[in-house]
């Protein structure tokens, strides 16, 4: 037997789920789908740099899973296409997932947000960062010292792992964000 909140989670994903693939975000680049049609509680979602950042031009892929207390709980969000961005986590650890976000939309999620809200944050993701909660001092000292650097690192690693021709590619744990000046 299905235990009850397992049923009202998936009837919600269902729904969102729908809803977002009937009528995409129309002001960001989102697409959603399902690794496994049989499965609605882990979604692929794939977003676009805006042609405004230094994103700009990138296909990068995310990983939601839910649990069976969802709305409550919030999804697991990680990208799969690695992503020099100071809040997303670019090392293995045993305690959080390579890509996994640092948002406050995750961090504080309430039950009364949609993944419609939590993708449009993320979205916002490539126009600003966090150094407060930045994975590696070293990349919030660059944010905040060296912006022109940082946003560089941005261009190359997004032409390296985002671009358009990259992204049926499997990176799995080898996120190697080695800079080579040009």
């Amino acid at each position: 037997m299905i235990p009850p909140n397992k049923i009202q989670a998936m009837k919600l994903l269902k729904q969102e789920y729908k809803n977002l693939s009937d009528n995409p975000i129309a002001s960001i680049g989102v697409s959603v789908g399902l690794f496994d049609e049989n499965n609605i509680f882990e979604w692929k979602c794939t977003l676009m740099g805006p042609g405004d950042s230094p994103y700009s031009s990138g296909l990068f892929k995310l990983r939601l899973k839910f649990s069976d207390e969802y709305p409550t709980k919030g999804p697991e969000v990680s990208f799969m296409t690695p992503i020099y961005h100071l809040n997303i986590n670019y090392k293995k650890s045993s305690s959080e997932s390579l890509g996994h976000v640092c948002i406050n939309t995750l961090n504080w999620w309430k039950p009364d947000y949609n993944i419609k809200l939590l993708l449009t944050n993320i979205f916002g993701l490539f126009y600003m960062a966090n150094p407060e909660s930045a994975y590696g001092p070293e990349r919030a000292k660059e944010y905040t010292t060296n912006r022109e650097l940082y946003n560089k690192k941005v261009r190359y690693f997004t032409q390296k792992y985002a671009n358009i021709n990259m992204t049926d590619k499997d990176y799995g744990d080898q996120w190697d964000f080695t800079y080579i000046e040009d």
